[in-house]
């Protein structure tokens, strides 16, 4: 059972990376970084029908794609009550016998590398553990993705996520929280995970693969 969101993130903040010069897509990709395991976002390149994209590495180190571009996508960010999210993506590019790890393979919980639904609200007035969602249980395991594979879609309703610690946005003590957080949603997208955690970072043993993300919709429920 997946107990806690990773409690690297939000703790060790965040470094930008400068643009890599390919297309602008407006996601970026969180990386941790070796030393300290800080999360470093660096601008995703733009994927050719397809939203952005990413190459994993053969260091678990991959955690987020994530935009916080309302600008460019208005529907995406901002007040989200009431809503859905839905996503599809492919994973491509694995060589014969390449799978997926994850940061701290093996834990106790043992649950395989994922991937799920992030957002966070605004942090200016300090941590919260509100502030930080993930969906839950919605996820896919990345070792039985084959081709093209859609994320179920998700309500924003606080029985479908936990926040930092594992708390429930339904529990009485959360409610609130969730409400705010769903309220001014200030980044959003997809968070790569495994064992007792959600953003623990991600690989593949060789350092092979692309992930590509097709759609990524916030909707009406």
């Amino acid at each position: 059972m997946i107990a806690v969101a990773l409690t690297i993130a939000a703790v060790s903040g965040r470094v930008w990376a400068a643009n890599s010069g390919a297309a602008a897509s407006y996601w970026q990709v969180g990386y941790y970084t070796p030393s300290g395991r800080a999360l470093s976002l660096a601008a995703a390149p733009a994927a050719s029908g397809g939203v952005a994209s990413l190459n994993f590495t053969n260091q678990p180190n991959t955690a987020l794609l994530v935009t916080e571009n309302k600008a460019q996508f208005p529907t995406l960010l901002g007040d989200l009550s009431g809503k859905t999210v839905s996503a599809s993506f492919t994973v491509s590019g694995l060589t014969d016998g390449a799978s997926f790890r994850y940061y701290g393979e093996p834990n106790e919980c043992g649950t395989a590398a994922n991937v799920r639904y992030f957002f966070e609200t605004s942090n200016a007035g300090g941590f919260n553990e509100t502030h930080y969602w993930w969906s839950n249980p919605v996820s896919i395991n990345l070792n039985t993705v084959n081709g093209l594979t859609s994320l179920p879609a998700v309500s924003f309703t606080g029985k479908n996520w936990s926040d930092y610690y594992g708390n429930f946005g339904n529990k009485s003590a959360y409610a609130a929280g969730f409400n705010a957080a769903v309220s001014n949603v200030t980044m959003i997208g997809l968070s790569f995970g495994g064992g007792c955690f959600f953003e623990n970072g991600v690989s593949t043993t060789n350092g092979s693969g692309t992930f590509t993300l097709n759609t990524f919709t916030v909707s009406e429920a």
